[in-house]
Protein backbone atom coordinates (compact mmCIF):
# COMPACT_ATOMS: atom_id res chain seq x y z
CA UNK A 1 0.00 0.00 0.00
CA UNK A 2 1.02 3.59 -0.95
CA UNK A 3 0.84 6.48 1.53
CA UNK A 4 1.33 9.79 1.66
CA UNK A 5 2.80 11.57 4.64
CA UNK A 6 3.05 14.93 5.56
CA UNK A 7 5.45 15.74 8.58
CA UNK A 8 5.67 18.97 10.43
CA UNK A 9 8.34 19.16 13.03
CA UNK A 10 9.24 21.58 15.95
CA UNK A 11 11.61 21.12 18.58
CA UNK A 12 10.52 21.35 22.18
CA UNK A 13 12.08 24.42 24.04
CA UNK A 14 14.03 22.03 26.68
CA UNK A 15 16.01 20.34 24.13
CA UNK A 16 19.83 21.61 23.08
CA UNK A 17 20.65 22.50 19.46
CA UNK A 18 23.65 19.77 19.73
CA UNK A 19 20.88 16.99 21.25
CA UNK A 20 18.62 18.58 18.37
CA UNK A 21 21.81 17.72 15.94
CA UNK A 22 21.82 14.37 16.95
CA UNK A 23 17.88 13.43 16.35
CA UNK A 24 18.09 14.80 13.09
CA UNK A 25 20.98 13.00 12.24
CA UNK A 26 19.59 10.04 13.34
CA UNK A 27 16.08 10.92 11.31
CA UNK A 28 18.48 10.87 8.18
CA UNK A 29 20.11 7.70 8.52
CA UNK A 30 17.04 6.23 9.45
CA UNK A 31 15.39 7.79 6.57
CA UNK A 32 18.65 6.25 4.23
CA UNK A 33 17.19 3.02 5.79
CA UNK A 34 13.84 2.89 5.25
CA UNK A 35 14.61 4.13 1.10
CA UNK A 36 17.58 1.14 0.51
CA UNK A 37 14.05 -1.09 2.59
CA UNK A 38 11.78 0.26 0.12
CA UNK A 39 9.58 2.27 2.45
CA UNK A 40 10.20 5.40 1.66
CA UNK A 41 9.96 6.09 -1.84
CA UNK A 42 10.04 9.81 -2.36
CA UNK A 43 10.48 12.69 0.19
CA UNK A 44 10.13 16.67 -0.59
CA UNK A 45 10.67 19.62 1.81
CA UNK A 46 7.96 22.34 2.01
CA UNK A 47 9.26 25.17 1.58
CA UNK A 48 9.49 27.73 4.10
CA UNK A 49 8.93 25.75 6.13
CA UNK A 50 10.32 22.57 8.75
CA UNK A 51 8.27 20.31 7.43
CA UNK A 52 7.74 17.82 4.59
CA UNK A 53 5.86 15.55 2.27
CA UNK A 54 6.46 11.82 1.29
CA UNK A 55 5.61 8.54 0.05
CA UNK A 56 6.10 5.65 2.02
CA UNK A 57 5.02 2.22 0.94
CA UNK A 58 4.10 -0.68 3.56
CA UNK A 59 2.37 -3.63 3.31
CA UNK A 60 -0.69 -2.59 5.98
CA UNK A 61 -1.45 0.72 8.06
CA UNK A 62 0.09 -1.69 11.23
CA UNK A 63 3.58 -1.81 9.07
CA UNK A 64 3.34 1.97 8.33
CA UNK A 65 2.49 2.90 11.97
CA UNK A 66 5.28 1.15 13.29
CA UNK A 67 7.72 2.73 10.39
CA UNK A 68 6.24 6.23 11.53
CA UNK A 69 6.79 5.50 15.48
CA UNK A 70 10.22 4.41 14.67
CA UNK A 71 11.29 7.94 13.62
CA UNK A 72 13.77 9.48 15.50
CA UNK A 73 11.77 12.94 15.40
CA UNK A 74 8.55 10.87 15.78
CA UNK A 75 8.09 12.57 19.53
CA UNK A 76 8.10 16.09 18.33
CA UNK A 77 6.62 15.32 14.41
CA UNK A 78 3.01 16.28 13.50
CA UNK A 79 1.91 14.02 11.04
CA UNK A 80 -0.85 13.48 8.29
CA UNK A 81 -0.82 10.34 6.16
CA UNK A 82 -3.34 9.44 3.70
CA UNK A 83 -3.34 6.04 2.36
CA UNK A 84 -3.07 6.58 -1.91
CA UNK A 85 -5.17 4.43 -4.43
CA UNK A 86 -4.07 4.32 -8.32
CA UNK A 87 -5.65 6.62 -10.23
CA UNK A 88 -7.52 6.05 -13.68
CA UNK A 89 -5.12 8.09 -15.13
CA UNK A 90 -2.01 5.92 -13.84
CA UNK A 91 -3.37 2.81 -15.26
CA UNK A 92 -4.17 4.19 -18.30
CA UNK A 93 -0.82 5.92 -18.75
CA UNK A 94 0.83 2.61 -17.88
CA UNK A 95 -1.05 1.04 -20.56
CA UNK A 96 0.03 3.77 -23.17
CA UNK A 97 3.59 3.40 -21.99
CA UNK A 98 3.54 -0.25 -22.66
CA UNK A 99 2.15 -0.10 -26.07
CA UNK A 100 -1.13 -1.66 -25.27
CA UNK A 101 -3.01 1.35 -25.73
CA UNK A 102 -2.76 4.56 -28.27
Amino acid sequence: MLYLVESRVAPPAEITPEDWQRLAQAESDYGIQARRDGHLLHIWRIAGRYAAMSIWEAADHDELHALLCGLPLFPYADLTVTALATHPSTLRWGAIQSGQQT
